[in-house]
This record gives C-alpha cells, sequence and structure tokens, in this order.
C-alpha cells in the first residue's frame, strides 16, 4: 500500500527538526565531524532518508548559517520599522546584536567563531546559489547598519558618509570582542556587574554618533 503523501507543513517540520540537530552537532563538534550518519543517529533517521530532504552537510551547514543572519535581519528590520530617530535605531540595533550573540551561542559561534566554509569554497559547485543566499544574508546585516550610519553623518560633521561601511566593521568588531569574551567567561572574572559594563559600552559606542545638537546640549 503506498504510503500517503507528507503535506508541506509536515515537511517543513521534518526539515526544521533536521536543522536543530545538525546546529547542534556543528556547535558542539564542530563542522568537520558533522555526517550524515552521525545526524541520522541523533534523529533516529536513515541518513538515506534525510537525503530526501537534503543534499548533504554542506546544504545544512549553509542552510543554518542563512537562518542565523535572517534572525538578525528579521530584528534589524523590526527595529527599522517601530524606531524613527536614527541614533534610537543604532542603539536599538547594537542591544540586539549583543542579545543574539548571548542567548543564542550555537548560531553565533558558527557563524563567527569557527573557521568553517566560505561563500568563495563553494563558487563553481552545485551549492553556490545556496551558498550565495547566506552571503547575501550576512551581508544584509552589515547593510542595513551602514545606511543607517550613512543617514546619520548628515547630523553629526564628525562621521563622513564615505566612512560608512568602516564604521559598521568598527562596530562589529568591538560587539564581537564583547560576545567572544562573555563566552570564554573573561568578562565575569573582569567585572562582578558584567551587565552595567555592557551597557556603560553600548553608550559609549553611540556617543560619537550623536547628532551635534545633542552633545552640545
Amino acid at each position: 500500500m503506498p504510503r500517503n503523501t507528507r503535506s508541506s507543513e509536515e515537511i517543513e517540520k521534518i526539515k526544521t527538526k533536521i536543522l536543530d540537530a545538525a546546529l547542534a552537532i556543528l556547535f558542539e563538534d564542530g563542522f568537520d565531524d558533522l555526517s550524515m550518519r552521525k545526524l541520522g543517529r541523533k534523529l533516529g533517521m536513515t541518513a538515506a532518508n534525510i537525503y530526501n530532504y537534503y543534499s548533504g552537510k554542506d546544504e545544512l551547514y549553509l542552510t543554518i548559517q542563512t537562518r542565523g543572519f535572517e534572525l538578525i535581519v528579521d530584528r534589524f528590520e523590526q527595529i527599522n520599522s517601530k524606531i524613527s530617530h536614527p541614533i534610537d535605531r543604532l542603539s536599538a540595533m547594537i542591544s540586539a546584536y549583543l542579545e543574539f550573540g548571548f542567548s543564542h551561542s550555537d548560531y553565533y559561534s558558527i557563524m563567527f567563531s569557527r573557521n568553517t566554509p566560505k561563500y568563495c569554497d563553494y563558487v563553481g559547485s552545485k551549492l553556490e546559489p545556496i551558498a550565495f543566499l547566506e552571503k547575501k544574508a550576512a551581508l544584509k546585516v552589515s547593510k542595513i547598519v551602514t545606511s543607517l550610519i550613512k543617514n546619520l553623518a548628515g547630523s553629526n560633521s564628525q562621521i563622513q558618509e564615505k566612512d560608512a561601511p568602516y564604521h559598521t566593521i568598527q562596530l562589529w568588531a568591538t560587539l564581537h570582542g564583547v560576545i567572544s569574551l562573555h563566552y570564554s567567561r573573561v568578562l565575569q572574572e573582569l567585572d562582578d556587574n558584567v551587565l552595567m559594563m555592557v551597557d556603560r559600552l553600548k553608550k559609549d559606542l553611540i556617543r560619537p554618533f550623536e547628532p551635534e545638537s545633542k552633545e552640545t546640549r
């Protein structure tokens, strides 16, 4: 008797279950130790069955990366739609990025702290289109912030519009450093009140971008 065809909702649930299990393996064991057999054992599925949903571990990895960047992009876009003042939007984005890093250690570690394949490694392969989607999602994070900084340049003569990409990298590097120090528990060793210290850091990061009229009040 033929098996019933799964609904699109059922298929998505299975794919999400597979991605979540692959994420756990990537985080705990690393990219090199992810395999369809290992994933199958974790899920109680055969490797052959997993291949019905994903072509291999590289597609799983790229899909997880894309999903992680989309979580950040979605939060940034929510901030853009709800907060009108540019400096308040930048402040909220800094907080949102730190929150993502602190609360999604699995995603963050794989996205930013591991020596894993990048888009250039997939150029010319069958997975190049999927890798391009991952790169596009990653670049959107920086483009949103860069666009916001260009907007702020109009009210602060110390911020040049042409330097917006540099300021984006400068902010990103600082926030990544804070999250990395948090993961290694160095922050906890240096300061008893980590939350207060991070809040102060956020204010210091925002200060150079504040409108000059606000700075002189």
